[in-house]
């Protein structure tokens, strides 16, 4: 047993950035270092913030963080979220004036990434890369019209040149399609909030839809891996790189499905989950190969109802926060084995073998489909999986298919100091 006393975080403060007071820690599961504010930004605050920082040390101590949300940690004024980045005074009005009310709407959609997605939420990541990309907008425009543009310029003030210039800006820069379409969706939210009363009712002098589009570059086609590759990966990996494997294959779980997955949640009968990035529930029959790797794995580590069936070698999640492990762990697998990404994709290629085998069963349905992906299957995406198997990916396939099928026991290679743990 670990005798390594534990850690009591301390209160601090800096003026780094507008943090204030908070204190620094790491996750009790993930071992993530983690920072919590108390919403003071005034050093002369110290006594507030010692009887906020009271409360959630003893939160802290007995497991039970304080969420962010809670009443007693203030979320900052929308006019301090963007200024450490221009470092002027705001205008009413402004494009940043109106960023920041458009980021603080955001943020109070942000739900918690292990709950089921309710109407009108957004998931955490998606509220990160929507910061970014109001960031990137407004730097372009400083970049146009000078130092602190973007704290002075209305969004009425907008031409069209200058919105189909930073869509050029985002395509030259060698960004995707779908990056560059979201990009210019967050420009739109900002020229839509402008109407509210409090940002003056700005409207644009010109036809928004009239402006040219550019795309950016097309998304490369995933390619599955070959029967030789997949099979040299299998035999390179232990029990539960096995198990991780064929569980990507045969229920379509990516790297944060798998992380999720608790002892009781998949049996030998069938599974019935929700897919955490879209809450939708998938469900269906437990492929028999799946189910050996997975009891074999439960009952080798002494897991019970409950436990995460995947951990990494440390005893860490698989995926938590913006650590991935499983690609990591996939990416030294490949390597082992004499490929790389240029020859051989990430581990979602795994989901995407999964569906094309499943997919192409005769009886498989849209709504049987949409069930295994755990998202809303359209019309282009039965075209992509639901069609006959393409000439040169039938032995792989049907090898799959095959093994899916199977329910013998299989050898543990648990043993061999030459496979790759996670």
């Amino acid at each position: 047993m670990s005798r390594r006393k534990r850690r009591i975080p301390k209160l601090t403060f800096t003026a780094n950035r507008g943090i204030g007071w908070h204190v620094s820690y790491r996750d009790a599961e993930s071992g993530t270092p983690r920072r919590f504010r108390f919403g003071l930004v005034n050093q002369t605050d110290k006594a507030e913030a010692e009887r906020r920082y009271s409360k959630w040390l003893a939160g802290y101590l007995n497991g039970q963080v304080i969420p962010a949300s809670s009443d007693d940690t203030a979320r900052k004024p929308a006019t301090e979220r963007l200024p450490a980045s221009f470092g002027v005074a705001i205008r009413s009005g402004s494009l940043i004036d109106v960023a920041n009310g458009f980021l603080d709407f955001q943020e109070s959609r942000v739900r918690d990434p292990d709950s089921p997605r309710a109407s009108g939420t957004i998931h955490p990541d998606v509220f990160r890369y929507r910061t970014h990309y109001v960031r990137e907008f407004l730097k372009f425009i400083n970049s146009q019209h000078g130092r602190g543009a973007a704290a002075r310029l209305r969004v009425s003030n907008l031409t069209m040149q200058e919105v189909e210039a930073y869509n050029r800006n985002l395509v030259e820069r060698g960004l995707s399609a779908a990056t560059v379409t979201h990009a210019m969706q967050v420009v739109r939210q900002l020229v839509i909030r402008a109407g509210r009363p409090e940002h003056g009712q700005q409207v644009l002098s010109w036809n928004w839809d009239s402006r040219d589009h550019f795309s950016g570059r097309a998304k490369r086609a995933r390619s599955l891996p070959t029967l030789n590759q997949l099979q040299r990966m299998l035999v390179a990996t232990d029990l539960q790189g096995r198990a991780m494997i064929w569980t990507a294959i045969g229920l379509g779980f990516g790297a944060r499905d798998l992380s999720k997955v608790r002892v009781g949640l998949i049996d030998a009968e069938g599974y019935d989950l929700r897919r955490s990035k879209t809450g939708i529930a998938r469900y269906g029959k437990t492929p028999p190969r799946v189910w050996v790797y997975l009891d074999r794995l439960i009952r080798t580590s002494g897991k019970s109802t409950g436990d995460l069936v995947f951990r990494s070698a440390t005893g860490l999640p698989l995926v938590s926060g913006r650590v991935d492990r499983v690609n990591t762990w996939w990416g030294g697998l490949r390597e082992k084995i004499g490929e790389s990404k240029d020859t051989m994709s990430g581990f979602y290629v795994l989901r995407h073998l999964g569906a094309t085998e499943y997919g192409s069963r005769p009886s498989c349905s849209l709504s049987e489909m949409r069930s295994w992906l755990g998202h809303a299957t359209s019309s282009a995406m039965a075209d992509v999986y639901m069609r006959p198997v393409a000439p040169e990916h039938r032995e792989l396939v049907l090898w799959v298919r095959d093994q899916l099928a199977s329910a013998d026991e299989v050898e543990d290679r648990d043993s061999n100091p030459a496979s790759q743990k996670v």
